[in-house]
């Protein structure tokens, strides 16, 4: 099975914007890339983005597609090498914190984000940037899992 996280920002960003956010995504440790928006699985139509908004998947490394140890949200032995913290919500805040830089990096105003495994969506929450974090934590928290949740996060 694969976790996967997808989404997109709006709204469509200027060329200064998209040179950022792509010096951002170069340094980041995460696998942060561009994708079509034929690739955000089983969204409903009304959240299908237009053609020129910025569409991206994060993986757990450059060049890996799956989110498979940031979303798990399985508790690992301390000495347990997986590249990331073996808390579980030490791991989602690298996550969440990727994603609210991507937010104030691009001064978005909206990000549509999905948590999910195997690209099943099964609740969809609109939330508030100031909340963002406290709902997703507890989302895991309540399912112990990913949440198979798309998160409309209004900035």
């Amino acid at each position: 099975m694969s976790n996967d996280v997808c989404g997109y920002i709006e709204p469509i960003l200027d060329q200064d914007k998209i040179d950022e956010l792509t010096k951002f995504i170069k340094h980041s440790k995460l696998g942060i890339q561009k994708i079509s928006k034929n690739e955000l699985y089983n969204y409903p139509d009304n959240l299908i983005p237009t053609d020129k908004i910025f569409n991206f998947l994060i993986g757990d490394v450059p060049g890996y597609p799956n989110a498979t140890y940031l979303i798990d949200y399985d508790q690992y032995a301390p000495n347990t090498d997986i590249g990331f913290p073996a808390d579980p919500k030490e791991r989602l805040d690298i996550l969440i914190n990727t994603l609210i830089d991507m937010i104030k990096l691009t001064n978005a105003t909206k990000m549509v984000v999905s948590m999910t495994e195997c690209n099943q969506i099964e609740t969809i929450k609109r939330i508030r940037f100031s909340e963002m974090r406290d709902v997703i934590h507890a989302d895991f928290e309540a399912y112990q899992a990913p949440p198979d949740t798309l998160y409309e996060i209004i900035c």
